[in-house]
């Protein structure tokens, strides 16, 4: 693993290199503090960022977020005990470590069997890494962690990673960005992937203009008992049992999954919007596995044949909700939409 401390003047080009959405530049101050590495789970050099509402842990050497606590409570994210503090070994190529966390995949797996032949296990040329890592509080007291890792042929890729932990909010936003660094012909994807461990429930948006029926579809495993689904108001919620995968292709680009009375929500935003999104059009999906006890939920960005220096890049925001246990299916989705701005807050009680 590659972790260090930095100059002042590392930190500036890194959010000066970086995207920004549209009205909001990337700063270009100076950190105000590195963060230190400290032990977690097992690993040694691991990064933890702190604000009043969550705790998140980033692990270089295995190139993930690996813990996300929502005030002082159990990991939301689904993490191996047994792969704890487990690191790819040097020149051995190990292409899957299902350790759980949070990462990212630079390629679709509809791409993979023209790489290796079969769709799963991730192919050679994805093999698991140690990424380049670094961390600060910036000025406006954000914690913040850098991650890279360069992917050699016949990919030729470059991918960052800008995890930045909200000063008081329970939000953290990721700058995503990957770029071609020589000819390839496999196009390019920011797809991420969150895994929640023992979560119920799994929302996704659903629009009427859609190209799929109802606004989703069963990718794998085929479709799920109509008793697992819920239609509520352009929302699809998903209640976990078996093993399925399942898609959108909203525009809205949300997803989001429930454990007890917290609610993560993940939502992918960009101004590149030149291509298409993976499997025939998704732009969230998500996979649960009931045997192993967890849930993915996924956003994926347009595909992209990129040129040697041509980039793809989008900004990923996941926040927390505190929601009542006793919620039906589509009062917690009225919750999300309102916290995602697509439905107004109720009205404020009067008063006698």
């Amino acid at each position: 693993m590659k972790t260090r401390h930095f100059p002042a003047v590392f930190a500036a080009v890194a959010f000066a290199v970086l995207p920004a959405r549209a009205g909001n530049p990337p700063s270009t101050d100076v950190p105000v503090a590195p963060i230190s590495v400290t032990n977690f789970a097992g690993w040694a050099e691991v990064f933890v960022l702190h604000n009043p509402a969550l705790s998140v842990a980033v692990v270089p050497a295995v190139g993930r977020i690996v813990s996300l606590n929502y005030k002082g409570g159990e990991n939301l994210l689904r993490m191996d005990s047994s792969l704890a503090g487990h690191v790819p070994a040097a020149g051995k190529i190990e292409t899957w470590m299902n350790l759980g966390g949070d990462w990212l995949w630079p390629v679709a797996q509809s791409r993979w069997t023209s790489l290796a032949g079969a769709d799963w296990p991730p192919p050679a040329a994805l093999a698991e890494r140690s990424w380049n890592g670094n961390a600060w509080k910036d000025v406006d007291g954000a914690s913040c962690c850098l991650l890279s890792r360069e992917y050699g042929a016949p990919l030729n890729l470059k991918v960052t990673r800008l995890i930045k932990l909200d000063p008081s909010a329970a939000r953290v936003t990721v700058r995503q960005r990957v770029e071609r660094t020589g000819d390839a012909e496999v196009p390019a994807v920011l797809w991420n992937i969150s895994q929640i461990g023992g979560a119920s429930r799994v929302f996704l948006p659903t629009d009427s203009e859609s190209a799929l029926e109802k606004g989703f579809k069963a990718l794998l495993f085929g479709a799920p008992d109509d008793r697992q689904l819920t239609s509520c108001e352009r929302t699809l919620v998903y209640a976990t049992g078996g093993e399925h995968k399942l898609c959108s292709d909203s525009k809205r680009a949300w997803i989001a999954a429930q454990k007890g009375g917290v609610v993560v929500v993940e939502r992918a935003t960009s101004d590149d919007q030149d291509g298409r999104h993976p499997d025939g059009g998704c732009a969230v999906e998500m996979y649960s596995n009931a045997g192993l006890g967890y849930t993915e939920i996924e956003t994926l960005s347009v595909e992209k044949n990129l040129k040697p220096g041509g980039s793809l890049q989008n900004l990923l925001t996941v926040e927390c909700l505190n929601v009542s246990t006793n919620l039906t299916a589509c009062d917690v989705a009225g919750e999300i939409r309102r916290t995602l701005g697509e439905l107004q807050p109720p009205p404020a009680a009067a008063h006698p």
